[in-house]
């Protein structure tokens, strides 16, 4: 049997200094207060004192000690110490707690830590807040969107779809058919515009509108689950949700805000790398163990772009990519690398290996995207069919058409035939040419006749170079001085054979040669001897 108590007409008496027409308050005590205290029983510290924290009862009232500069939104408190110091947050410095700690950006006062520390998917520290503005990613059916949504089961490994598809009208998207997937918690599946780099979205909203009517008791599920590179955050509304009424949700995109399914700790870390490649983002449709109805009215998602029109994301870290690396965080890779499956967090951008023939590949697996060249493969390593030549030369013209290949002719003068050009690779026979068409220098002949003695040395004495003239006859190039004739072993003008024994050098005209010196014990008989024979 229920009883009930009631109760009324509570009344307190106190004491105040004016006149009230009532009793006296005889009980109340009224103090002479010693210096540094006031109030009826001394119970206030006067002006210029305050409470030291020592003493009885109250504790003593102490003059006031001279306190230091106010500290800023990066300090724990924003009075300084009696030594007039500010004591930071972690991320903070400065005597007033007013700068951020190198390798961390973005002081705010409703930062735990004070500032942000930088990300950079772990290849930099070196990092800034971005200049970009909010934007948004909306999906609202109360102002006519008519994206379809699937619902499905938040397991990936084990998903649960119903059959029957959600209805789009009166503004929102409505799914009745609960009956179908029985024991399951459903999602809203967002569409792809949600999906994909939304590493800008950190520190901004996502907002969304629902309406659900039905019995029995509300579903523990989380009410938002996002996952992004294998990783997979949670959101657990604290509020209570009302039936049959349009209930908002609006989710700061932090990692406070979201908890992990493995129970690790929700970090910055990892929160980005979820968002730099975000897979699904599933938003709950069943609230009620027997839910009738559910329905998405609208959706946002804030995110940044340099053409935003918003506030500027301050939240958004602007990195200093190193090469090989892009994006606000370096999350993605440059054009002309891909990840590699090493190094810490995303992983490691390295070169794309394409021969040459691509400027990208694949981003993630590494197959080089778009081969130049007439050339094909993960790593354009061959030749399209048709063409012939080896594309791992890395050149422009390593495969050449098959059917237009120019012919090889080397006049059999290259064993090791061609190149894909029609150039001869070794002409041999003292032959030369990109057919192996003429003689070497020093030689003479038609090496075109296509025999090994095509090209004979020359024959001429005094010179390296000689050639066939119009009549056929070899003729030598270039005779050095006092030499002449067809075949430079005649002498030219104003030179003689040599009277030297055995010597058919051309020397000139007139000069004197020395063919012996005789040493004797009487030089002037000798020099007598020598001017009788001269004159």
């Amino acid at each position: 049997m229920r009883r009930g108590a009631n109760l009324g007409d509570v009344s307190w008496e106190i004491a105040v200094d004016r006149d009230t027409q009532g009793e006296l308050a005889l009980e109340v005590e009224h103090c002479s207060c010693p210096p540094g205290y006031m109030g009826l029983s001394c119970e206030d510290c006067a002006p210029g004192y305050e409470r030291s924290g020592h003493g009885p009862f109250l504790g003593t009232c102490v003059p006031a000690r001279p306190r230091g500069p106010t500290c800023s939104a990066g300090a724990i408190t924003p009075q300084a110490s009696y030594g007039g110091s500010c004591q930071c947050k972690l991320h903070t410095t400065g005597p007033l707690c007013d700068q951020c700690k190198p390798n961390s950006f973005h002081l705010a006062p409703t930062n735990p830590h004070g500032c942000i520390p930088c990300f950079c998917a772990g290849v930099t520290k070196d990092c800034q807040s971005s200049s970009l503005r909010r934007d948004q990613v909306i999906l609202d059916y109360s102002r006519g969107d008519q994206d379809q949504l699937e619902l499905k089961s938040k397991d990936p490994r084990n998903p649960v779809s119903p059959r029957t598809q959600a209805n789009i009208a009166y503004g929102a998207i409505n799914f009745d058919r609960f009956d179908e997937a029985p024991g399951s918690t459903l999602y809203w599946k967002l569409p792809a515009k949600f999906l994909g780099n939304k590493v800008t979205a950190y520190g901004g909203y996502l907002k969304y509108t629902f309406r659900y009517s039905g019995d029995g008791r509300l579903t523990t599920d989380p009410d938002v689950i996002i996952r992004g590179n294998d990783i997979t955050f949670q959101y657990t509304h604290r509020q209570q949700f009302i039936p049959d009424r349009e209930n908002t949700v609006e989710i700061k995109i932090v990692e406070d805000s979201f908890h992990r399914t493995n129970e690790q700790a929700a970090t910055r870390e990892h929160l980005i790398m979820a968002l730099a490649d975000l897979d699904e983002i599933l938003i709950k449709a069943t609230y009620l163990d027997d839910c009738s109805q559910s329905s998405l009215i609208s959706v946002y998602l804030d995110y940044a772009t340099a053409h935003g029109n918003g506030l500027t994301a301050y939240e958004v870290e602007q990195c200093r990519c190193p090469p090989g690396y892009q994006g606000t965080s370096c999350e993605d890779c440059a054009p002309g690398y891909s990840r590699t499956g090493g190094g810490l967090y995303l992983g490691l951008c390295e070169r794309c290996e394409c021969n040459g023939h691509a400027s990208e590949c694949d981003k993630e697996y590494g197959f080089c995207v778009n081969c130049q060249h007439n050339t094909e493969g993960e790593h354009c390593e061959r030749c399209k069919p048709g063409f012939v030549g080896d594309a791992r030369r890395g050149t422009p013209h390593d495969c050449q058409p098959a059917a237009t290949r120019p012919p090889c002719q080397c006049n059999n003068h290259s064993p090791r035939g061609c190149d894909s050009f029609g150039r001869c690779l070794f002409c041999e026979h003292n032959t030369e040419g990109v057919h192996c068409e003429q003689c070497k220098k020093g030689f003479y002949g038609v090496a075109t006749r296509g025999t090994p003695y095509d090209c004979t040395p020359c024959p001429c004495p005094s010179a390296s170079e000689c050639f066939l003239d119009a009549q056929g006859q070899v003729q030598c190039r270039n005779c050095p001085a006092g030499y002449a004739g067809r075949l430079c072993n005649e002498c030219g003008p104003g030179y003689a054979r040599s009277t030297k024994p055995q010597s058919r050098d051309c020397e000139p005209i007139g000069r004197v040669t020395v063919d012996r010196i005789d040493f004797v014990q009487n030089p002037e008989a000798a020099c007598s001897t020598a001017d009788n024979n001269l004159a």
